[in-house]
């Protein structure tokens, strides 16, 4: 197995290419796991276990990577592709909220849900 890089910088996060369209470019194909290579696992596994995996926690931290699996699982269990997409776009928007207004996400969810108990006339229609 070919040694894997180590990242400290969150800006180089390494994003694993899952295949060449063009067959006289050559892809970086590291990291992969050593798990990956026994369970045969597709380039397509592959990416998805870096990009959950790398930079997030240590082979000691198993349930919080269980906890992210199990979150991804419910997410593409329950909704459509392009709801999953809004998700992670308000998630994202969500850390901005913070960083920038110094508001949390949920309090700002909870705030909506009380005004509009007390204002039905101005719940949002879809």
């Amino acid at each position: 197995m070919k040694k894997r890089p180590i990242i400290d910088d969150e800006e180089e996060m390494y994003i694993p290419d899952i295949g060449a369209v063009d067959e006289n470019i050559e892809y970086h194909e590291s990291p992969r796991s050593n798990a990956g290579i026994a369970l045969n696992w597709s380039p397509l596994e592959q990416q998805m276990f870096d990009l959950l995996f790398l930079n997030r926690v240590g082979t000691y931290e198993r349930d919080v990577l269980t906890e992210m699996a199990r979150t991804v699982e419910k997410l593409v269990d329950t909704f459509k592709p392009h709801e999953v997409a809004r998700i992670s776009a308000v998630a994202m928007l969500a850390f901005q909220l913070k960083a920038t207004e110094g508001k949390n996400f949920w309090d700002e969810v909870k705030s909506y849900h009380e005004y509009v108990k007390n204002h039905p006339e101005d719940i949002e229609e879809v």
